[in-house]
């Protein structure tokens, strides 16, 4: 046992990580989001059939680029691990495990495409905790203090659920915002612009950053090295997404046209409520324990009162990071990142729970330094957590376990059938919770966002 303890405490970190790693790895085959898995299941098919450029779906650098090796690797492994690939029938269930009838789900995937399809979500979580480890080593030259923030990464249970349990993808562009903040700091710019354009053909959310890089390139050189920085930034970044976006500039087009000229008329307040997700939009939600009917003028002016807010809090950020001095770079630019992702969450009508993983990397080094409370940190993470099992009720995401636990899932879903009202409650709560800690944590830089941690920048 003595020795036991030693190993432990001496490998304390790669314990731990290990840790991390096992829970995923457990968790991966046997639970999926019933629509968004099915969805890529059928992409999958799609592809091997009809070949690589049959999928049109955005955004594309994981639909066309990501989606092949899964699918292929997929293939593969369908071969040698014929017992792991059984789907079921959605229509040979009870109809009481099907959560979105409206989406016409056909059947529930294997344990075997569950776990590939997961795989790159795996492999950017430990990407992004060995980053995370780097970055603040080198912020802080404070070993423990990466390890925290390493630790605070790879265990947080919501982290987890996200990329191992549902299976989606938030952790690919967080991984490589976190890449475009390193190589900004180590003057690597060029590599900067790549990694941002990449992050924005995974999710749109990073292109909130280009603004805040301008100024940070601004104020930190003068003359020429300051056009020439930019130049090599903006240069590839524009470059490279040319490269990415240009095959699929149609449904590209749609797509933005989708997000910010979206039909009103296409919204049913009953169905779809105005709002919902991680914000005070989420007292939206209330309007399905009454099913009251909202008339079509009302839901016109509140989608485009969206946009409209989502236009005034992102200037309000842009104009308030303009005045940051980045004399401390490396905390000036991730709270700048912070408080652009900031303007979106306390606007847009639509923050998905998915979404809260793009602000917990500059969360966690906000934390470590002291600037933000880990009872902040952890309560955040906690209510992201709690409504994200809530919104689709946790015996829906262990559909694919239905051929060995099925009635236990039925009965845990007949349980929770007389608690629909308080549910819908309990969201609309949480929703509310979300926004007024985020607005707690932008509070603690009241003073003009003039905090400033004394770095030392070892980069």
């Amino acid at each position: 046992m003595t020795q036991l303890l030693t190993f432990f405490s001496v490998h304390k970190l790669a314990c731990l990580l290990t840790v991390g790693l096992v829970i995923r790895v457990l968790l991966m085959p046997i639970s999926a989001h019933s629509f968004d898995v099915y969805a890529w299941y059928q992409n999958t098919n799609d592809l091997l059939v009809n070949g690589v450029f049959s999928l049109q779906d955005f955004p594309p650098f994981w639909y066309h680029y990501l989606m092949v090796p899964v699918a292929y690797s997929y293939d593969w492994l369908a071969g040698i691990l014929p017992a792991w690939t059984g789907v079921v029938p959605m229509v040979s269930l009870p109809a009481a495990l099907d959560f979105y009838p409206a989406y016409n789900v056909q059947v529930v995937p294997g344990l075997l495409f569950n776990f590939v399809v997961k795989l790159p979500f795996l492999i950017s979580d430990v990407l992004l905790a060995l980053l995370l480890y780097k970055i603040v080593n080198a912020l802080t030259s404070n070993k423990g203090l990466a390890e925290k923030a390493t630790l605070l990464w790879f265990l947080n249970p919501f982290v987890i659920w996200i990329s191992a349990g549902w299976g989606m993808w938030d952790t690919l562009p967080a991984l490589f915002s976190l890449v475009t903040f390193y190589f900004l700091l180590k003057k690597k710019y060029a590599l900067s612009g790549v990694a941002l354009s990449i992050g924005v053909a995974l999710k749109l959310y990073p292109l909130l950053f280009l603004v805040p890089i301008i100024f940070y390139l601004y104020k930190t050189y003068i003359g020429d090295e300051r056009k020439n920085n930019a130049l090599k930034f903006l240069g590839t970044f524009f470059g490279c997404s040319a490269l990415i976006f240009l095959p699929y500039i149609d449904r590209s087009i749609s797509f933005f046209s989708d997000f910010f000229l979206f039909s009103a008329a296409a919204i049913d307040p009953v169905v779809e409520p105005l709002g919902f997700g991680l914000s005070y939009w989420s007292l939206f939600l209330l309007n399905r324990l009454f099913n009251l009917t909202i008339a079509a003028d009302f839901v016109s002016i509140m989608a485009i009162f969206s946009v409209l807010l989502v236009a005034v809090f992102v200037s309000v950020a842009y104009w308030r990071i303009s005045k940051f001095s980045f004399k401390k770079p490396a905390f000036d630019l991730n709270l700048a990142f912070l408080l652009s992702i900031c303007a979106l969450f306390l606007s847009y009508r639509v923050v998905c729970e998915q979404f809260f993983v793009w602000l917990i990397p500059m969360l966690i080094i906000l934390y470590v330094n002291g600037k933000v409370r880990g009872v902040v940190y952890w309560s955040i993470s906690l209510v992201a957590l709690v409504y994200c099992l809530l919104n689709l009720p946790v015996p829906f995401f262990f559909l694919p376990l239905v051929p060995w636990i099925g009635d236990s899932l039925l009965s845990m879903v007949y349980a929770l059938w007389p608690l629909e009202s308080l549910r819908i409650v309990f969201l609309a709560i949480l929703g509310c919770l979300f926004s007024i800690i985020l607005l707690y944590i932008l509070f603690r830089f009241r003073k003009d966002f003039k905090l400033r941690e004394v770095f030392r920048i070892n980069l």
